[in-house]
């Protein structure tokens, strides 16, 4: 038995594979055993370094209310014929990753798809002022790169690469500083 399973954590993490999964798999987890939980939209378009497609499968947060073994929750993930579960250092990085926020490279899977259990995925999924301005950074190099200048061709774009975090700061938080860039990046280009 390897070190860390020996220890108890309160976040676990269980992948699940429709093909071998129970169909009320949710219903084990939510109504039998009365978790509190969180499941990725279902990741049917991942690929492996090859080029082939992985095999479709959902991504699972279990927050318990204490501390659990290794062994108890391989006993859960057994009933939902899941390999072995991990310990999940960080919810908010997990939650990121259901839909490959930070990882831009992978298909991007909508935040809307992520089911919810009884945990707060809005408040997971809120970026900091930090990641916030980091983010605000990258539109302002896309938006030169690019050389947009008309807010609305903006958004076209950002709806159509699926990148929830662009498009929260650009109709929800920074509206306002993303239609200035943009205006004065026209001036600017005019003037040259």
């Amino acid at each position: 038995m390897k070190k860390d399973e020996r220890k108890r954590y309160r976040n676990w993490t269980i992948v699940v594979y429709p093909e071998s999964a129970p169909e009320n798999w949710n219903s084990i987890l939510n109504d039998e055993l009365k978790l509190r939980f969180a499941v990725s939209p279902l990741h049917d378009k991942d690929v492996n370094p090859d080029g082939s497609l992985k095999k479709a499968h959902w991504h699972v947060l279990i927050c318990f209310d204490s501390s659990k073994s290794y062994e108890q929750v391989l006993e859960i993930a057994k009933k939902l014929n899941s390999p072995i579960p991990q310990i999940c250092q960080s919810c908010k990085g997990l939650i990121r990753y259901f839909c490959h926020l930070d990882n831009p490279e992978k298909h991007q899977y909508s935040t809307s798809e992520i089911k919810s259990f009884g945990i707060d995925v809005s408040s997971l999924l809120t970026l900091s002022k930090s990641e916030t301005n980091q983010i605000l950074k990258e539109i302002f190099d896309f938006i030169d790169e690019n050389e947009l200048y008309s807010y609305r061709d903006f958004l076209q774009i950002v709806r159509k690469l699926g990148n929830d975090d662009w498009f929260d700061i650009a109709v929800n938080r920074n509206t306002l500083a993303i239609k200035e860039y943009l205006k004065s990046a026209k001036w600017t280009d005019a003037q040259n």
